[in-house]
């Protein structure tokens, strides 16, 4: 046999080396892919529950065979009450390509999902709550053609829009007052989750609207902070002086209507076909509309009242009374003497007792007796106290400073915090 040169036995003993190694590597990379089993793929589905949807007939449409998903639902049915799934929530299922449910989510609100998922213990559940992070937003702009549309161009949101002009209605009528030139300030924050999505539409917190425009000469400055008072979260909204924007109650107890029969002293009845007195306002609605509180109150009666039908009447203190007549049905926890806020939901527009129509038939006892709520000046809501202003008047220099910053800028953005 013939012997390799001494200066070539290196080099074949590094390539056996090589060599060896190589098939070493090879034969544990092989050994190991086989001892990692095969991980199930998923397939997501998202959607959000329609009218007369469960969980049972979700994932029986998806061909979930009945002994995977009762495990699911019943798990799920540890951290969420399953009698509260409702049309309109979002859910995903991700299931492997046998049908078994790897992952189920339910998120009925933004900033909160309940989840399931399968483990090598099993299913297990988890309320995941989302990490919820501010923004404020600072706007302004000049009056061109109606507030709606300036506002718009300048990138307020809509919602938004229609806020501020409910907040000035007891200074300002926006239907006739504004003119081209006149100046609008709004500062709000938006809550946002970590991905970005938009938790809620936003919240006005401070607002000025000065009216200079048209032909006379005339300069009215109207302003507006927000202050949170200490017996509830929302906002209530004042002048800088501490005084209320706001009146005791609404100026209509429903929106998208139009007055159909007006109070009256001598109405054709169009059922009894006889004049008598109407000592209410009717509002003509589709049926379904929801109906409002005009203001805090007290419900003293629920139930059927002759030709009013279904009927809530509420006592707002010692010298007001509304009641709300012809109603199709009552909205959850309006009973007697339950308490109301204002603008809060009490029953929708129906048709029962004397109608010809689904409407509202409102009216408003003064001292006992029947006014027209369309004449009667409304009261005012209270002013801030001496206490309430201590807390009040920090927030005031807050504003003025953000409110300056974009007379000059026009407008800001401002992550997280407002100091």
């Amino acid at each position: 046999m013939m012997e390799l040169p001494e200066n070539k036995k290196p080099l074949v003993f590094a390539a056996a080396a090589v060599f060896l190694l190589t098939a070493v590597f090879f034969i544990r990379a092989r050994r190991s892919r086989k001892e990692i089993p095969p991980q199930p793929k998923a397939i997501i589905y998202g959607d959000t529950l329609a009218p007369g949807e469960n969980l049972i007939t979700v994932f029986a449409k998806r061909g979930v065979p009945a002994n995977n998903y009762y495990g699911v639902i019943g798990e799920f049915s540890k951290i969420y009450n399953v009698k509260k799934i409702q049309a309109g929530h979002y859910y995903e299922i991700a299931m492997s390509t046998e049908n078994k449910i790897l992952e189920f989510s339910y998120q009925p609100e933004v900033a909160k999902k309940y989840l399931v998922k399968l483990t090598t213990a099993g299913y297990r559940s988890d309320e995941v709550q989302m990490r919820i992070h501010k923004k404020y937003f600072g706007y302004s702009g000049t009056v061109q053609n109606n507030l709606y549309y300036s506002m718009i161009s300048a990138g307020v949101n809509p919602s938004l829009i229609m806020n501020f002009a409910d907040i000035f209605e007891s200074r300002i009528d926006f239907l006739t007052d504004p003119r081209p030139g006149d100046r609008f300030f709004i500062i709000y924050e938006q809550s946002f989750t970590d991905s970005g999505q938009e938790v809620d539409n936003g919240t006005i917190l401070a607002g000025k609207y000065i009216m200079c425009g048209g032909r006379r000469a005339r300069r009215k400055i109207s302003e507006f902070i927000a202050f949170a008072l200490p017996r509830g979260e929302l906002y209530d909204y004042y002048s800088p002086s501490g005084e209320s924007l706001s009146t005791q109650f609404l100026k209509a107890p429903l929106h998208f209507r139009r007055i159909s029969s007006y109070f009256s002293n001598r109405r054709f009845h169009p059922i009894l076909k006889y004049y008598r007195s109407h000592y209410g306002i009717d509002y003509a609605a589709p049926s379904g509309t929801p109906v409002s509180s005009i203001g805090d109150g007290k419900v003293v009666y629920v139930g059927r009242n002759g030709g009013y039908g279904r009927m809530v009447k509420i006592k707002h203190n010692s010298t007001y009374e509304s009641w709300y007549g012809h109603l199709s049905r009552y909205s959850g926890g309006i009973k007697r003497g339950a308490f109301v806020k204002k603008g809060q939901d009490i029953g929708y527009v129906g048709s029962t007792g004397l109608s010809t129509g689904p409407h509202l038939d409102f009216r408003v006892k003064k001292h006992g007796s029947f006014v027209n709520f369309l004449t009667l000046k409304l009261p005012p809501a209270k002013s801030l106290t001496k206490k309430e202003m201590e807390d009040f008047l920090p927030l005031k220099k807050k504003y003025y400073r953000y409110i300056a910053e974009l007379i000059m800028q026009g407008k800001f953005k401002h992550e997280n915090t407002l100091n």
